[in-house]
């Protein structure tokens, strides 16, 4: 007789780091990523102190929009609030029913 695989109850839970949830966590060190080159990149052309403040206030500000758009939306709700907002709000008729046969008095 096997012996039951346990199922450990915390399987279904999201990931969660710093509050951040799942989807946006990748999306955040992205851009923790960028902002760090947009750093260095303006290190060359202003004094490294001033760029330093301008790299941690950007990764400062797309850590507040990512923590917002985790608490409002959940997991995977920006994206789908994206698709809904890529939808028509209504449909054109094209044909006109009374040109239909069953429209037509004979």
């Amino acid at each position: 007789m096997k012996k039951p695989i346990l199922i450990r109850k915390g399987l279904q839970k999201e990931v969660l780091f710093m509050n951040l949830k799942a989807s946006y966590i990748n999306k955040f060190l992205i851009g923790a990523l960028i902002s760090i080159f947009i750093a260095f990149a303006l290190s060359l052309v202003i004094p490294t102190l001033i760029a330093l403040v301008i790299g941690v206030t950007i990764l400062i500000i797309m850590f507040l929009f990512m923590l917002f758009y985790s608490k409002t939306y959940g997991e995977k709700g920006f994206s789908k609030k994206i698709a809904d907002s890529s939808k028509p709000n209504h449909l054109k008729r094209i044909n006109n029913y009374k040109s239909c046969m069953i429209w037509i008095k004979q």
